[in-house]
């Protein structure tokens, strides 16, 4: 009996939500499409059923993860409420993080695979791209800096990754990176125009 498409769907879902989370945290090399499925609970043999390829995956897979940053840090943005500065503050402050430090499987996919992407399939280049560019356009209008990437938003983001990257680098000097994120936080937040 053919499974529903309601099924598949789920299933699909269920591949796609648990290879954002473990390429994050293992990098893309990281991960075989048989560990993936085994981790997902599903056989290696069901993987192309629902995607053409391990690229075709990651790269949706970096879509969602940056959808879902951008999310956070929008959302974090509309809490802090109206003025610029209290915005751009909160969203630096969820960003540059000791929580999204440690939890790369649960945060930002350029923090987590910018380096190994770019040196990746096209597809995944294409799609990193598209999501960032996507991230850029939401929190500058969240921002209150219009609806296309403004300058001050591409700035801010590449030093809150940079400062994430960083932080992670130092590994176990866990005062080093402490350091790290408590300058980098008021560096930027001191930096921002408005």
């Amino acid at each position: 009996m053919p499974l529903s498409k309601e099924h598949k769907a789920a299933t699909r879902e269920r591949i796609l939500s648990q290879a954002a989370a473990l390429f994050r945290r293992d990098g893309v090399d990281g991960v075989s499409v048989p560990a993936l499925m085994k981790e997902a609970g599903l056989t290696h043999g069901g993987f192309y059923a629902h995607f053409p390829s391990k690229d075709a995956l990651i790269a949706e897979a970096v879509r969602r993860s940056l959808h879902e940053t951008a999310d956070h840090l929008v959302a974090a943005a509309e809490r802090s409420g109206d003025g610029g500065k209290e915005r751009v503050a909160a969203v630096i402050d969820e960003y540059v993080a000791p929580g999204h430090r440690d939890r790369p499987e649960s945060g930002c996919a350029v923090a987590a695979l910018g380096a190994e992407t770019s040196r990746g399939d096209a597809l995944v280049q294409r799609a990193m791209a598209d999501g960032a560019r996507d991230s850029f356009e939401r929190l500058s209008k969240a921002l209150g800096l219009g609806d296309t990437a403004s300058d001050e938003v591409l700035a801010l983001y590449a030093g809150m990754i940079g400062a994430i990257v960083l932080a992670r680098a130092c590994g176990d000097d866990k005062a080093l990176s402490e350091r790290v994120l408590d300058v980098c936080r008021e560096r930027l937040k001191m930096s921002f125009p408005t």
